[in-house]
């Protein structure tokens, strides 16, 4: 949703979801482009640390997308009548990002709409969050905050509840809370990546930290209470993760190799969110914002700011922009058209496929570029073309 205040005032916020896209390309582009791939939490000892760091930035980029999102949210609500076009509008955007889930965010994946394996992932997660937050702030607004408390800090609770497979309870489970492959009609089957309990409730929690940023005139004394709260999050993760106590089915172990228990502690669980998860990210996002609320409004107007105002966008773009490009390398990098596994596996890319980590980082700086390249581009008509319908979703 896009801020309708002077950017001068919440610049922080669109060079927040800035950087956050470009965490976002380096994640998508390690899948495309590198010869190394990882699992989640990464394995600890197995992973080599430069490979490790550079997946670990990208950890930010779900929580805070989603985080942001809430908070725009609030942000925004002044401009509708009243509760209720708010909370339908809610509702109607979550049902269109998870439609787009499903159509152009897994097309840009498969170059495939007949894919059988349908992804469930940040935006059908978000698409959630906007309808379960619509519904509830039709209630008010401290359902909204105490629905976002319960979920956030207790849906680990229920890590060990599983449903025989082929249930309704499974299903349902597996949408709620449980990453599994549910079966679909006619040979399809969808994996839900993301689980949206922990992320209805983040959204849920990062509107009412918007609604109360708001009733402060977005004053700097809000900033630094975001410092305090980013700094309280770490603490308690340190706590949390550092004791293995509760908040991630991960644990954390030491190592005679320091660097190695450094990485084992930054290694909690991002399919489903886990608490631990959310206060680490969630917690140096906080941060971060109130770091770059310190910068002029000026700053990065035509970078940073340009890739967060058109978020959605960007996200489009660099994923087609990615997958196109891996499709171009094919024979630069020594292998045939023919070698491909389009139709049978995601993204169709020949066995063996995979460049350098140097090589990597040169094709995603290429990405960040075209995808700014176009944003500034999108950005221009979108202003001309407020009242259309792409740039109203898009």
């Amino acid at each position: 949703m896009s801020l309708s205040l002077s950017q001068s005032r919440l610049h922080h916020i669109d060079l927040l979801r800035g950087i956050i896209i470009i965490f976002m390309v380096i994640d998508h582009g390690m899948y495309y482009y590198l010869n190394y791939s990882v699992t989640d939490p990464m394995t600890i000892p197995g992973t080599d640390a430069l490979t490790f760091f550079t997946r670990f930035i990208s950890h930010f980029c779900a929580p805070l997308f989603v985080f942001l999102a809430g908070l725009s949210a609030a942000i925004t609500e002044h401009k509708y009548a009243c509760t209720r076009q708010f909370a339908n509008a809610l509702i109607v955007r979550g049902l269109v990002l998870i439609l787009f889930e499903f159509t152009i965010v897994s097309w840009s994946w498969s170059f495939n709409p007949l894919f059988p394996m349908l992804y469930a992932q940040v935006i059908w997660a978000i698409g959630w969050g906007f309808v379960v937050l619509g519904l509830l702030r039709l209630i008010g607004i401290y359902p909204v905050f105490i629905a976002g408390l319960i979920l956030v800090f207790g849906h680990n609770l229920l890590d060990g509840i599983t449903f025989e497979s082929n249930t309704i309870a499974h299903t349902l489970w597996s949408i709620v809370h449980q990453k599994n492959v549910l079966a679909l009609p006619f040979g399809f089957s969808i994996r839900t990546t993301y689980p949206v309990a922990p992320i209805v409730g983040l959204m849920c929690l990062a509107y009412y930290a918007g609604v109360y940023y708001k009733s402060q005139h977005y004053s700097k004394k809000v900033m630094n209470y975001a410092f305090i709260l980013g700094m309280s999050c770490l603490a308690l993760y340190s706590i949390l993760r550092g004791f293995n106590l509760y908040g991630d089915m991960s644990q954390f172990s030491t190592h005679t190799v320091p660097l190695l228990t450094i990485m084992s502690f930054l290694n909690p669980t991002k399919y489903p969110l886990s608490l631990q998860f959310m206060l680490l990210t969630v917690g140096l996002g906080l941060i971060a914002l109130k770091l770059l609320s310190h910068l002029k409004a000026s700053f990065s107007q035509n970078f940073l700011q340009v890739l967060g105002k058109t978020s959605m966008f960007s996200y489009l773009t660099h994923l087609y922009l990615l997958h196109a490009i891996s499709w171009l390398l094919i024979p630069a990098l020594g292998f045939n058209f023919s070698d491909m596994t389009y139709g049978e596996t995601l993204v169709g890319l020949p066995s063996g496929y995979g460049m350098s980590y140097i090589a990597t980082m040169a094709m995603i700086a290429v990405v960040v570029v075209l995808t700014a390249l176009l944003a500034k581009r999108y950005l221009n008509w979108k202003y001309r073309n407020k009242n259309s319908l792409i740039a109203k979703y898009i």
